[in-house]
């Protein structure tokens, strides 16, 4: 078993680098697995604090009320992807129009060369 001083320095370990043609720079890398392990620790902790969070709000929803935010929502992602379908041929508007403008360019400076 690892005890906390040895875990502590695992966790973040520091590199410095220099190379002759650059200017020095630190690398920091932390442990992300030391750091759940620390958190794994008070797990009771996180969870009653999560319970009693006071931001928290939770308001159970009725079927119609449940049932009109889910209409709502397929509502917005069917607006949102007719918008996305008219970008998309609107770009695409763009790109033959610019194709066209290089093609005309080059007929024109070909037949001036």
């Amino acid at each position: 078993m690892i005890d906390k001083a040895e875990k502590d320095s695992m966790a973040t370990q520091h590199v410095d680098h220099y190379h002759k043609t650059s200017t020095p720079f630190s690398l920091i890398v932390h442990d992300v697995d030391a750091r759940s392990c620390q958190e794994e620790s008070e797990p009771q902790d996180a969870l009653h604090k999560l319970l009693t969070d006071s931001s928290l709000d939770y308001r159970p929803f009725t079927k119609e009320q449940s049932d009109a935010r889910i209409k709502q929502i397929k509502v917005e992602a069917e607006s949102r992807k007719n918008e996305f379908a008219r970008l998309l041929e609107e770009h695409a508007q763009v790109i033959r129009r610019l194709k066209q403008i290089e093609e005309d360019g080059a007929a024109i400076g070909g037949t001036n060369a």
